[in-house]
């Protein structure tokens, strides 16, 4: 199978990981403290399972495969070290509300995907916490 293979998949998970933080649809994109807490939970979930060097591995991965379609996505990244490993906030400020929330769902749409490829989707949804459904 291609890589391509289960993007609408990938993108559907990426988009279950943002309603958690009750952000279902664009128009909830005000909310920035909703997009970095979805952002956080995602990170604190995957550090759990493949630890901080893999983390930043795979967030670096997403953010070259998602940042030249989605701008914000390179803004959020920051290199401080352990921690916060990206800031939604500072995404918003240069590129909107919007466009943050579109470069998120790419951004956990490539880890998804990256994961899914590695491991296996179920897998993924599992490290996830979104069980079967």
């Amino acid at each position: 199978m291609s890589r391509s293979r289960d993007l609408a998949g990938a993108r559907g998970v990426a988009r279950r990981l943002l309603a958690r933080e009750a952000l279902d649809t664009p128009a909830a994109t005000a909310s920035g403290e909703a997009m970095q807490r979805a952002a956080g939970r995602v990170f604190d979930d995957l550090r759990d399972a493949v630890g901080g060097d893999g983390i930043d591995a795979l967030l670096d991965r997403a953010i070259r495969e998602t940042a030249k379609e989605h701008p914000a996505v390179a803004a959020m990244r920051r290199p401080d070290g352990p921690g916060t490993r990206l800031d939604v906030g500072a995404a918003i400020e240069a590129h909107g509300a919007r466009e943050t929330y579109a470069g998120l769902e790419a951004l956990f749409t490539a880890l998804v995907d990256t994961l899914s490829a590695l491991i296996g989707a179920d897998m993924t949804r599992n490290l996830l916490h979104l069980g079967d459904s």
